[in-house]
Formats: structure tokens, sequence, C-alpha cells
């Protein structure tokens, strides 16, 4: 029996509440069903979990793997990685959508992105990623769309308002620089829409993406998490922020102004999300910070 770390079972029920509890308490009873289904050997549960249970186990049938028990929501990545080309993402040797299961390809030798010291190196494998991972799409009804969850953040922060009394004004400049965008009709694609430097893993034939969380919107969205990664090695320093956005839009071919409103109300929806879920007040406020720094590089504040 899989003994799951503290922190993780808080997270997972703060975010899904009795769901949550539910959820952990059957996980175990997979664990063990295809444990015997594939004769899996060696299970190590992975020492950082998110709010998903990741294991590396040995399998009778594919050599090393990774097995993935996802979470009451991620159903979405199951329906999007059998879509990634195999060069730019794991093989995913098994799935089933009823216990939210995925056994995929091991990736090695599996460094992450961090590893690539020039930046604009790695902003360059991101944006070959980025495209080649990019799915056209007119079906709304089988992802999520990013316009229908930033939507309920901002529903929920007007709903809370003495959570959020303070940054209001801040909310409401993200609600209509999302507006703005909306009014452009760009096209929507299938997103990636977690494609930061720790889900950018090294193979033996290139970099491969994992952990696709598959929701509906702009391409320029993408870049958000992988630019939020980028931000904690600038130390907010304003120079520093606008060389990485200059040398974004320079290879991903996008408007630098757009790239940046986006980075602002994404990250202001991410600021609703931690509040929601009671993250770290230190995250929070850092998270905030970012913020408002990037309102002043918009000429906002």
């Amino acid at each position: 029996m899989l003994e799951f770390p503290e922190k993780f079972k808080i997270d997972v029920i703060n975010r899904y509440g009795t769901e949550g509890e539910i959820w952990l308490n059957h996980s175990n009873n997979l664990v063990e069903k295809y444990t015997k289904k594939f004769e899996l050997e060696n299970i190590i549960l992975l020492e950082h979990l998110s709010v998903n249970i990741v294991m590396f186990a040995t399998s009778s049938k594919w050599g090393e793997v990774v097995v993935k028990i996802g979470s009451p929501s991620s159903r979405q990545e199951i329906k999007i990685i059998k879509q990634y080309p195999e060069n730019y993402a794991p093989k995913c040797y098994y799935s089933n959508l009823e216990d939210n299961i995925m056994i995929l390809e091991k990736i090695r030798p599996g460094y992450s992105l961090d590893y690539l010291e020039n930046l604009e190196e790695r902003i360059k494998v991101f944006c070959n990623l980025s495209n080649h991972l990019l799915i056209p799409t007119n079906n709304t009804e089988t992802f999520l769309t990013f316009d229908k969850v930033f939507t309920e953040y901002l529903e929920f922060a007007k709903e809370s308002y003495p959570l959020f009394k303070d940054i209001l004004w801040m909310i409401d400049i993200a609600k209509n620089l999302y507006e703005k965008m909306q009014e452009m009709n760009l096209p929507k694609y299938i997103l990636h829409d977690d494609l930061h430097h720790k889900n950018i893993l090294k193979s033996e034939n290139g970099w491969k993406a994992i952990d696709p969380h598959g929701i509906i919107g702009e391409k320029v969205i993408e870049t958000a998490q992988f630019l939020r990664a980028e931000l904690k090695h600038t130390n907010l320093e304003k120079h520093e922020i606008n060389n990485l956005i200059s040398l974004m839009s320079k290879h991903y071919k996008e408007d630098k102004k757009l790239i940046l409103e986006t980075l602002y109300f994404y990250t202001i929806g991410k600021v609703i999300w931690q509040i929601r879920i009671k993250a770290d007040s230190e995250a929070i406020s850092y998270l905030i910070t970012v913020c408002k720094t990037l309102l002043k590089m918009l000429g906002l504040k």
C-alpha cells in the first residue's frame, strides 16, 4: 500500500474536497489492480507530487514505465496525449479513461529544460515543441476552454469580494485585457497549457513534453506558463523581463505587447486560483508582485 505525503493529501483535499478524499482512498485499489494486470515491479512513488499520482515502475511488457493516476479533474490529459506526435511526447502504452490511468514511456535521460543555461536556447526549444503540439480545433465540447476557466475565476473573485478587495482593480485590468484579445478573433487550438521547464524533458532523440492539461485557447496563451517560470531567473528586473519577452516574440512570431498582456491576465488568473485553494501566502504575494511589475511595463500603473 502506497503512503502519500501529507502535503499532497492536503493539497488534493483543498482542491477537490470530498471528491478528493474519495479519490485518494480509491487510488491504492487502482495501484493493486494495474500492478497485477501488467506485472509491475520496482514501484517507486515520485517524491514531489502535484495533484496527480505518479510512479516509476518496471513492466514485463514495456520495460521502464511511468504510471500516472490522474486527479478528479485531469481526464483531459488522456484525451490529448495520444494526439501528440511521438517525436514530441512520450508514448502512451495504455490508458483507461474510467480509471483515469495511463502507462507511459519513461523518457531517458529525462533531465528538464532547466538544464540548458542559455535563455535563447530554452526559448527555441519551447517554441519548437509548442508549434508541433498545437492541435487546431473547432470542437469546444471535448475540451475545456480557457475562456470558461478564466471567466469562472473572475466570477469567483467577484463573489468573494472580501478575499480580493485589495486587488480588484488589478483583476478589472486583467478582464479588460482579456476581452481586448478576444475581440481580435485569433485562431484557437488545443493547448498543452502547462508547458514550462519541468514538463519539457530531454529524450534520446530530442525534447519531449509531458503532463498536458489540454485546454482550448489562443496560441499566445501557451507562452504564459513558460514565461512565468522564466521570471524566477530575472529578479523581476524590467530590462531582463523586456529581453525575455522580446526573445519570445522573435521566435514565437507573436506580438510582444500581446505576449506581455497575456502573461498579465494569465498570472492574475493564477492569483485568484491560489487564493481559492488557500495556497501559501508567500507564493500569492510573489504572484501579485509579478502582476504589479507587468502593469508598470504595460504603462497601466
